[in-house]
């Protein structure tokens, strides 16, 4: 392979293998794992920071078997719950002692993840198992991955590209000259023929030698 080919190729090899890394961790999971006391009249609450497309899974369990709710609150939903004006949720897991989850965050925004009593049990306080995995998408490292391939895929077009065909030069063919005879100068020889009378050179068109007048 020639050695700009080679070049090229390894290039192409050395970016797309750089590409191959940023999609692998485009995606990251974090797991955390927490146990609480939910008091009587109270709520529990975590806050996370969350980007579009990022996922929020896991399960939860009351060690007594009581129920409890589980929801995901936008900062403005968990503003008004504050304020007492209004209670709505993105997403619920409600009146169970244990259940599972699995929420994708619609927008970048401060989520609060909200524990309260189950229905009835508002007197007594309740412990609760939270465990929960948040997975991340990085979109700078899609980006960049993207970005990787496109000059992995020119490096290729390049190392692979077909070769133009080598011009051959021809030597310009070679006319022989016939000599002309310059007007009132010496005729060249090629031109005469001897007098058959008396033996001087004539051109060849005369008619009559100029050196005798003989006829030739």
């Amino acid at each position: 392979m020639e050695p700009n080919r080679l070049r090229f190729l390894i290039s192409a090899l050395f970016v797309l293998s750089l590409a191959g890394y940023n999609f692998l961790t485009y995606t990251s999971t974090a797991s955390e794992q927490s146990t609480f006391n939910l008091q009587p009249g109270l709520t529990y609450n975590l806050v996370t920071t969350r980007v579009s497309s990022d996922v929020i899974s896991g399960q939860f369990q009351e060690n007594s078997g009581n129920p409890v709710s589980f929801y995901v609150l936008s900062s403005a939903q968990f503003a008004a719950f504050q304020a007492k004006t209004s209670f709505n949720y993105l997403y619920g897991v409600v009146n169970v002692a244990s259940g599972s989850f699995s929420y994708t965050f619609p927008v970048q925004d401060t989520y609060e993840i909200v524990f309260r009593h189950g229905t009835g049990l508002v007197n007594s306080t309740e412990t609760v198992n939270f465990q929960r995995s948040y997975q991340t998408h990085v979109s700078s490292r899609l980006q960049l991955g993207l970005v990787f391939l496109v000059f992995g895929a020119v490096s290729l077009v390049l190392a692979f590209r077909p070769e133009k065909p080598k011009t051959i030069a021809t030597p310009p063919t070679s006319i022989p000259q016939t000599p002309v005879p310059l007007v009132g100068g010496p005729t060249p020889a090629s031109f005469l023929e001897p007098c058959p009378k008396c033996g001087a050179e004539n051109p060849i068109a005369a008619e009559y030698c100029r050196t005798c007048g003989a006829k030739t």
